[in-house]
């Protein structure tokens, strides 16, 4: 958690990549989401970034181990942002804040949590190649092949649209 120069306090949770993770362990999942993610980058979409609210002042909460304390008389909320997309919050944002902002976020801190988290998709993705049922360990094995239709954008092979997320080609029912 980090507090800016106007107050602000925000922090960050990986619940959206722990709930991608728990779903690709399940039997036919198809994890394609999970593959893509290689770099630190690939992170962004799964990371929360949470706002604090002022509260009146209870018990202290639960936290992550490792996690910072959080000060008495607030409490977190999810902003509806992931780092992936904060980017439209933090323009509204004071020069300060988006500065001290991108500081936490390069912190050694959060750098060395996201590259934990990292190593964590990357442990379960060569897991899911090994282990895993055979659908699993197909898509995992094409993925560290090369050969997954998905790396090499592959849109007319007939698999294409079944392992993109959402199920379809880009570029269809947009407006």
């Amino acid at each position: 958690m980090a507090q800016l120069p106007s107050g602000r306090h925000v922090a960050i949770q990986a619940t959206p990549l722990f709930d991608l993770i728990d779903a690709a362990c399940t039997p036919d999942a198809v994890i394609t989401r999970l593959l893509q993610i290689e770099r630190l980058a690939d992170l962004s979409p799964y990371i929360d970034v949470l706002f604090f609210r002022e509260v009146p002042a209870k018990a202290a909460l639960t936290l992550a181990p490792g996690g910072q304390p959080v000060p008495s008389g607030i409490e977190p909320f999810a902003s509806g942002y992931t780092l992936a997309t904060i980017h439209e919050a933090v323009c509204d944002w004071s020069r300060e804040d988006q500065r001290a902002f991108a500081e936490y976020l390069g912190s050694d801190r959060v750098q060395s949590h996201l590259s934990a988290l990292l190593d964590r998709v990357n442990e379960v993705r060569h897991r899911l190649g090994r282990e895993g049922d055979f659908v699993l360990r197909l898509q995992a094995l094409m993925w560290e092949s090369g050969c997954h239709p998905l790396q090499n954008d592959e849109r007319d092979n007939p698999i294409y649209a079944l392992l993109h997320p959402g199920g379809e080609k880009p570029g269809e029912n947009e407006a």
